[in-house]
């Protein structure tokens, strides 16, 4: 993960564990990528994240009772849903 950090371009998936960690660590904001769906392409095809931080895939429970909150980005000030994955969450600031 710290050789792919010192790269200067990195193209990873949006589900690249080492990809969020090497751009994390190399403090570059990812390109994505977006996928196809339905057979369409979305315009532009690639945008540049907002942050360096890298996507937390399954943010945890809000409530002690384990019910899942239907919106955890909004929850909390500091954290936004990833463009790339919809149930993740990133640090922002």
């Amino acid at each position: 993960m710290y050789l792919l950090s010192l790269s200067d371009v990195l193209v990873t998936t949006s589900l690249s564990t080492f990809g969020y960690v090497a751009q994390g660590l190399g403090n570059l904001k990812p390109w994505l990528l977006y996928k196809l769906t339905n057979n369409e392409t979305h315009f532009p095809a690639c945008v540049r994240e907002f942050s360096m931080e890298p996507c937390y895939h399954a943010p945890p429970k809000h409530y002690c009772s384990g019910k899942p909150i239907k919106d955890f980005a909004s929850s909390f000030i500091y954290t936004r849903e990833c463009k790339d994955y919809w149930p993740g969450v990133k640090l922002v600031n």
